[in-house]
């Protein structure tokens, strides 16, 4: 075993300026750690992991490295035999502070079969063969859209709009509007929505349909927040084939604390907020509006998951120590932590690797390597790896910590 690489190691991650992201006095991520705001950069996301397209970086017998080199050179110390065996070697997830100043697009994420078929296809637009089940947690609130709605919520929407029947057809409006029940309507409304979504390059058809909606909606005495969403990024995209998935998708508000989790083929856009996101270690993005980025309408449609109901929050009471965020990945499991001062506790790695984000206060992170005591202090902003080869580590604050830790299920 290499005793260099027996210790926690402070993370150097990588902000990702797309144009979604706060800027200026709005910009979250550069208050987050702590550094001067660059007047009008978008900052979006902050990489913290080893994707990569941005891997973090370590301090290495005084070297800087990227962390993806660094485990490849020292697999089981870093990841331990068991993560190392599952996950090629790699560390199976990647951790975002994720800042959103408007919608960053409607798009899903494909299961590893669909991945591998798309990046065998397109490797610039798909650039691996890995799913992306992920987790968005909010640091003070998230706005956003999620799976479809009840489907009775949805033929409301529709009756309110009934325009939307010239990119549809009569006959499948009046189809979704009659069914005899739920499950008969839910058919239908598959059918609909990928009728509506394959006219995402149609701009003559679009113009007309989507200007009378914001016509109807503009004029009307009392508005849905799905209205007012849809005006809003009418006036952001303009006539936008994915400003309809806001009347067939539920709105979802978080506050601090609490999370979606959106598995492989689950549409979602998120629309503003600050969050902290983990996924599995993948870059794959399935988009088909809201952005000016590339659109596959025909991948969406074909992987897409139709799921007719309310969209459902972890740790919906705000919870804010010890709160495991319990999802079906099994590349990831987050916990939140909020600490008063003066607490002391033990962290194990059970012989995988931990990543730790600190989102408030500090934290005393103390441990013995080759019989000698260790100690450095973390704060807001910054973050740590745990490797496996690292049995366990104290933690401790004189001022309190609250802090995210990530590890493998």
């Amino acid at each position: 075993m290499n005793r260099s690489v027996c210790r926690p190691f402070r993370l150097r991650n990588r902000i990702q300026h797309y144009d979604w992201g706060t800027k200026n006095g709005d910009a979250f991520i550069p208050r987050f750690l702590g550094v001067p705001v660059v007047p009008d950069t978008p900052y979006a996301e902050l990489w913290i992991g080893a994707h990569p397209s941005a891997p973090s970086e370590i301090d290495l017998d005084g070297r800087l490295s990227p962390l993806d080199d660094v485990i490849r050179e020292f697999p089981l110390e870093i990841l331990g035999e068991e993560v190392a065996r599952r996950f090629g070697g790699t560390l199976p997830f990647l951790l975002k502070v994720l800042s959103a100043a408007r919608a960053l697009s409607i798009q899903t994420h494909p299961n590893r079969e669909q991945a591998q078929r798309l990046h065998a296809a397109d490797p610039v637009h798909y650039p691996d063969d890995n799913h992306k089940p992920e987790i968005a947690i909010a640091l003070d609130s998230l706005t956003a859209i999620a799976g479809f709605r009840p489907a009775a919520e949805i033929a409301e929407a529709l009756r309110r709009h009934p325009g939307l029947e010239k990119l549809a057809g009569r006959s499948l409006m009046r189809d979704v509007l009659s069914a005899p029940d739920e499950n008969r309507r839910g058919a239908c409304l598959k059918v609909l929505y990928a009728e509506i979504m394959r006219h995402a390059d149609d701009a003559a058809a679009l113009r007309p349909v989507i200007g009378t909606i914001v016509d109807r909606i503009a004029a009307a005495r009392e508005r849905t927040e799905e209205e007012d969403l849809f005006l809003e990024q009418y006036g952001l995209y303009g006539a936008d084939v994915g400003l309809i998935s806001i009347l067939f998708f539920n709105l979802v508000h978080l506050g601090p604390r609490q999370a979606i989790y959106t598995e492989a083929g689950v549409p979602h856009a998120y629309i503003r907020g600050n969050i902290v996101e983990c996924m599995a270690n993948s870059d794959n993005v399935v988009r088909a509006g809201l952005t000016g980025k590339f659109k596959d309408v025909a991948s969406l449609l074909d992987i897409l998951t139709y799921r007719f109901a309310r969209y459902p929050v972890i740790n919906g009471e705000g919870k804010s120590d010890g709160v495991v965020y319990t999802t079906g990945a099994g590349e990831f499991e987050v916990t939140g932590h909020q600490k008063e001062a003066g607490f002391e506790t033990v962290m194990s790695s059970g012989g995988k690797p931990v990543v730790v984000l600190l989102t408030s206060g500090s934290l005393d992170v103390r441990w013995e390597q080759e019989g000698a005591r260790h100690a450095e202090v973390f704060t807001r902003g910054e973050s740590f790896l745990m490797p496996a080869a690292l049995s366990a580590c104290r933690l401790s604050s004189r001022v309190g910590a609250g802090f995210f830790s990530v590890s493998v299920p």
